[in-house]
């Protein structure tokens, strides 16, 4: 531990790249440590989606809109469950982020910005590029790694963050990290910054939070190491109460415990099909167009599983289900994986699919006599044929984790605290590590995932950690 730094960041993605460009403008001496092999984290994989509100594209374009009516969406979306101050944050900063961003040579779409959103907003505010988060990544990187190269900012990869180091008195000094040749190393570090994404990825931390089994397409490195450094030094996980899985996806022989977005059970595509619960009962008028009422509905439903169920003539009929895989793919996966379930008769179905066999010709019967009757008691309207003609399908979908929800509990400086609210002197935390329901509680908020994790980085960086070195006052 031969030199201290000015501030170390733990992980060089969506924050921790802004925040260690910023900080060493600034003249801090920076250390930032990656797990990976490269830098991104999950940019390499996001939608690219970014929300902000008063931006010069929006002028350009004669859209009227102000950080004032951003936050009033965001409370409004999500039934006034937002965290307010920092619904206020992130909707005051956010244009400045976007226009960095453009200035960085970053392009959004042409007809961007869109409403968009589970519940859209009242204003077109939301943007991505033509690659998504590449798009981003390919603005921010260059930067980043330019500092790298000048030495401003040091880089190590493939070290990953064992341990925070601290004094008696409880105040982080440090990390410990454990490079590729397997070394450990501890860095002092005058302030240490986590900005380590979600745990969308870490199995067994996913099912200890949120008390359901994991399903992801989540970026492979967030595992929720940060947040569990973060919780050994004393602070707590928030926001559990909004958890709520994405809509929805499908393991498959390639996948192995993974998932992937295969069929588009959406509203984009009127459902022929119904959806059952492994106890085989319909669950949600399967014609829904709000994202969020199907996401709310699956949330009730066990282990976030359940099977859409159709027949032959529905399968040569309706448009096709499967709409990200080939269908000679699918044909290989009938009864060769236990997502892809095919049989002659409901019952036999059934049997195979470890589905409840009374409740499914139960469930099927009701349904074809609501088809008849055109009235469902789950209020679906698309009714466009009965489900009889064998042989039948069944196709396990799971509710899945692209962000995870419950994060970090931070002061609105995004020091890290402790359950009774004091602060864990010197340790910071920004980006998924907070968790998706700081903002969007249960609703997914348009945009509101990369953009405050990208705005609390260049803030982190560019003013709010303060050294006695740099001699700038907060604002």
């Amino acid at each position: 531990m031969s030199e201290t730094w000015d501030l170390i960041v733990v992980g060089a993605g969506t924050t921790g790249m802004p925040a260690a460009i910023f900080a060493a403008q600034r003249g801090v001496k920076v250390l930032v440590l990656e797990s990976a092999a490269e830098v991104g984290g999950t940019l390499h994989v996001a939608m690219g989606q970014i929300s902000a509100a008063g931006t010069r594209i929006q002028a350009a374009k004669g859209i009227d809109d102000s950080p004032d009516r951003h936050f009033d969406d965001i409370v409004d979306i999500t039934d006034g469950l937002t965290n307010q101050p920092f619904a206020r944050l992130a909707a005051d900063h956010s244009a400045d982020t976007l226009h960095w961003l453009l200035d960085l040579g970053w392009e959004p779409l042409a007809e961007h910005p869109v409403k968009l959103g589970h519940r859209p907003y009242s204003v077109a505010r939301t943007y991505w590029g033509p690659e998504f988060g590449v798009s981003i990544l390919k603005a921010i990187r260059p930067v980043f790694l330019a500092a790298v190269e000048r030495s401003e900012i040091a880089l190590r990869t493939e070290s990953d963050v064992v341990d925070l180091a601290s004094d008696a008195q409880g105040r982080v000094t440090g990390v410990v990290a454990r490079g590729a040749d397997g070394e450990v190393q501890t860095y002092a570090g005058r302030k240490v910054l986590l900005a380590t994404g979600g745990f969308g990825a870490g199995r067994d931390f996913f099912k200890e939070v949120t008390g359901y089994p994991l399903f992801t397409w989540a970026w492979p490195d967030c595992k929720g190491g940060g947040a569990q450094l973060a919780i050994k030094a004393g602070a707590e996980m928030w926001h559990r109460e909004h958890f709520i899985p994405r809509w929805a996806g499908i393991a498959t022989p390639e996948s192995g415990d993974r998932v992937e977005r295969l069929t588009d059970t959406t509203s984009r595509r009127p459902a022929w099909e119904i959806y059952v619960t492994g106890q085989g009962s319909r669950f949600v008028a399967e014609d829904v167009a709000e994202p969020l009422a199907r996401e709310q509905a699956l949330l009730k439903v066990p282990d976030l599983t359940f099977w859409v169920i159709y027949d032959d003539a529905i399968l040569r009929e309706a448009p096709p289900l499967f709409d990200a895989a080939p269908p000679e793919k699918i044909a290989r996966w009938w009864n060769h994986h236990p997502s892809f379930v095919k049989a002659d008769t409901l019952a036999e179905l059934a049997a195979a699919a470890s589905i409840y066999p009374a409740n499914l010709t139960a469930t099927v019967a009701a349904y074809n006599a609501a088809v008849d009757s055109g009235h469902d008691a789950l209020g679906r309207k698309h009714l466009p044929r009965r489900i009889e003609n064998g042989p039948f399908y069944a196709v396990k979908h799971h509710g899945a984790a692209a962000t995870t929800i419950p994060g970090i509990s931070v002061n609105e400086r995004l020091e890290v605290v402790r359950g009774d609210g004091s602060v864990i002197e010197n340790l910071y935390a920004a980006g998924e590590i907070l968790g998706m329901g700081l903002h969007s509680a249960n609703a997914f908020v348009g945009g509101l995932g990369l953009m405050p994790a990208l705005t609390y980085g260049r803030l982190l960086g560019e003013r709010w950690l303060q050294w006695d070195a740099v001699a700038e006052a907060a604002d």
